[in-house]
């Protein structure tokens, strides 16, 4: 999609002797739950034309797949109708009014769809958002993908600091008052590397005025691990709950 849209754009401002931008906004694209938002997704894209004031209706607009999906005209052979149908009814005939149903219950709708991606890149539910996450993160280059889209269902400091807490059967306040320790620096290396938050977040969880500490703490842990079977029992027990 990238190069098509760049190849045209650059034919017809050569063509029409124009330069500049021709559409607005790059191509985008999604992870997107099948059961709960394809056929949001299907009926959100048909309607923007008529978002635009192009046209009153989908039906008026030839350039989308509308016309094809309502059986108002003979789809393209490479236009895959089986697929979409099957969203709405077994029976093709059927599928194809409960989609111009479907579609024209938005059509007066100011509703921005894009608005519910979560972490710019999943579009679904929060638990569905989660397992996408962890396939993403199984894959070779995961931590190429911006770091926003690799934090959904990741825990949130004061979730670290309580199962710290909880396996150290202490209490989330002394973890944070308490001055040097390893629990304190099992907290600090959770939240960067299980939490993926930032060092001024840690720093604040621990009531530290700097967050240039953070770092020295969090390196400092690495290497407790290697002689300390209790810290990492504790490391086990904290990820475990915090996983699960």
């Amino acid at each position: 999609m990238h190069w098509l849209n760049g190849t045209y754009a650059g034919w017809f401002n050569r063509h029409y002797k124009r330069s500049g931008h021709l559409f607005q906004g790059r191509f985008k694209s999604f992870l997107v739950e099948k059961e709960t938002y394809l056929r949001e997704v299907l009926r959100y894209v048909v309607l923007n034309p008529v978002r635009a004031r192009m046209v009153a209706s989908p039906q008026q607009y030839e350039w989308s797949s509308y016309r094809a999906t309502a059986g108002l005209a003979s789809a393209e052979p490479w236009l895959d109708m089986s697929s979409i149908h099957v969203l709405f009814d077994p029976d093709p005939e059927a599928a194809r009014s409960i989609y111009q149903d479907f579609v024209t219950a938005k059509v007066t709708s100011s509703e921005r769809l894009w608005d519910q991606v979560i972490n710019g890149l999943y579009l679904g539910s929060g638990s569905w958002a989660k397992r996408m996450r962890a396939m993403v993160e199984s894959k070779p280059r995961s931590t190429d993908h911006p770091k926003t889209q690799r934090t959904i269902g990741r825990p949130r400091m004061f979730q670290i600091v309580r199962a710290v807490a909880r396996v150290a059967d202490s209490t989330a306040d002394a973890l944070r008052t308490m001055r040097g320790g390893p629990l304190r620096r099992l907290i600090a290396w959770l939240g960067w590397n299980e939490g993926l938050v930032t060092l001024r977040s840690i720093a604040a969880s621990l009531l530290l005025r700097s967050e240039g500490h953070v770092s020295g703490m969090i390196r400092r842990c690495e290497k407790e691990f290697a002689d300390d079977p209790v810290l990492v029992a504790q490391l086990d027990l904290a990820t475990a709950a915090l996983r699960g």
